[in-house]
């Protein structure tokens, strides 16, 4: 019989098989426990390669917690390592406030590095979460848990925190206990410490039972995401996400909300139980310009363009978006407003211009940039009387959910300009004027959609 594998065996073959799934660096999560930090030393021998920073997160809530990140931070430095350290400005008080200020920082670093993220969860780990999931209902998106379709990297998940731990000893792996894990105060550590081993004494293999469903969740997961990507969802320049309404209309009311939580996953919204079925029942509108606006403000709405009939799937509105006010002179229209950018031409070329993202401004009069109002008119070539900016909008097919977060540009008080829909007759188009100093909007690519 072959001699068991030991510890290191076991942990080099897993962080091997993950790494060779996915392409690029990685941005290793690590809190300064003793899983995280064994995945940092590990890393830093088997994969140094690979690794674009280190992050860690204090939360602000203790010494303990100061600790750890101060630890995290010397032995990432003193690997050669770049680390990124960052302390909460208010401390949370709940394990959910943790976790989302945790994954906002953490998927902050790993876009300026253009990387994923790695973190050290262990099968034990995935074992609990699967359970409180299950205590709370949760379905099979839910059970499926950290074994889920994810671009971060788990190189553990199938380890124990015993394997680990007998690792991290052998390699005198330093890493600060978080107190917390020893306390039944939060729900983490009543099911580890009480609920799991009471279920595994009451009916023995529970645990084994518990993963195996959670692994066939994530393959029905896994099946979902091909069956979305069978739809062929398209990223719109403002990073909303646009898919034809065929395929949902076509299914059952049940093939619909499992569909709907699976697309606005992608943009890293978990639908609950009532914005579901608000979706389900939106899908059948057959309105164009219908709209659901669902919790924390994220929007789904059916639109018509050349891609033919679609939905368009919305994060909630960022507060650059709702930003747009600037009063100045024409010379110095600022570089960036909310989520716009003004680019400044060179003369000669622009003055030729009849794209109505450009325009040219007196370079001494006073000019406003705040974002559109309703009643604001504006009079053009075809409306020199005045004409609604509502009916450019339609014209333009801006949706309506679109145009309270749009620029509108006055010159001595007057609508002259509204970016990409219309340009007024008051700022002269002609070429030779050597007082308009000209200008570009662009609509920037965000990611607080």
């Amino acid at each position: 019989m072959d001699d068991p594998l030991g510890p290191a065996q076991i942990l080099r073959a897993a962080h091997e098989v993950a790494l060779s799934r996915v392409d690029g660096p990685l941005v290793l999560a690590v809190s300064g426990g003793r899983d995280s930090m064994a995945l940092l030393f590990a890393t830093a021998r088997w994969a140094r390669e690979r690794i674009a920073a280190v992050a860690v997160f204090d939360h602000a809530t203790g010494q303990h917690a100061t600790d750890a990140a101060s630890l995290v931070a010397a032995e990432g430095r003193r690997l050669g390592l770049t680390v990124i350290r960052e302390r909460a400005r208010h401390a949370g008080t709940t394990e959910a406030a943790w976790r989302d200020a945790r994954w906002e920082f953490l998927r902050r670093v790993a876009a300026s590095y253009r990387s994923r993220i790695a973190t050290g969860h262990s099968r034990d780990d995935q074992l609990e979460t699967v359970f409180m999931r299950a205590l709370r209902g949760a379905g099979a998106r839910g059970l499926a848990a950290l074994a889920a379709p994810s671009p971060v990297v788990r190189p553990w998940l199938a380890v124990s925190r015993e394997e680990i731990a007998r690792w991290a000893d052998t390699e005198s792996v330093p890493f600060v206990e978080d107190p917390s894990n020893a306390t039944a105060r939060f729900l983490r550590g009543r099911v580890r410490h009480d609920l799991l081993p009471a279920f595994e004494q009451a009916a023995p293999g529970f645990a084994e039972e518990l993963l195996g469903l959670a692994d066939r969740a994530a393959s029905w997961r896994r099946d979902v995401e091909l069956l979305i990507d069978g739809m062929h969802p398209q990223r719109a320049a403002s990073g909303a996400l646009r898919v034809p309404v065929g395929p949902l209309v076509a299914t059952t009311n049940d093939g619909r909300a499992v569909l709907w939580q699976a697309l606005f996953a992608r943009l890293g919204i978990a639908l609950d139980a009532r914005g579901t079925r608000e979706l389900v029942r939106f899908t059948s509108s057959e309105r164009r310009g219908a709209m659901v606006t669902l919790a924390k403000g994220a929007v789904a709405l059916r639109v018509a363009d050349e891609a033919g009939d679609t939905f368009e799937l919305r994060r909630p509105l960022g507060i650059e978006r709702r930003t747009i006010d600037w009063s100045g002179h024409g010379s110095a229209l600022p570089v960036r407003l909310g989520s716009w950018r003004f680019k400044r031409l060179v003369s000669g070329v622009a003055e030729q211009s009849t794209n109505v993202w450009e325009v040219g401004l007196p370079a001494d009069s006073p000019v406003q940039v705040r974002r559109w109002q309703a009643g604001d008119r504006i009079r053009t070539r075809d409306a020199r009387t005045g004409r609604r900016v509502t009916r450019y909008f339609a014209e333009a097919k801006v949706p309506a959910l679109d145009r309270g977060g749009w620029p509108v540009v006055l010159v001595d008080g007057e609508v002259v300009w509204v970016p990409g829909v219309c340009r007024s007759i008051a700022v002269p188009h002609r070429p030779g004027r050597p007082d308009l100093i000209w200008y570009r909007c662009e609509r920037e690519h965000y990611e607080s959609w």
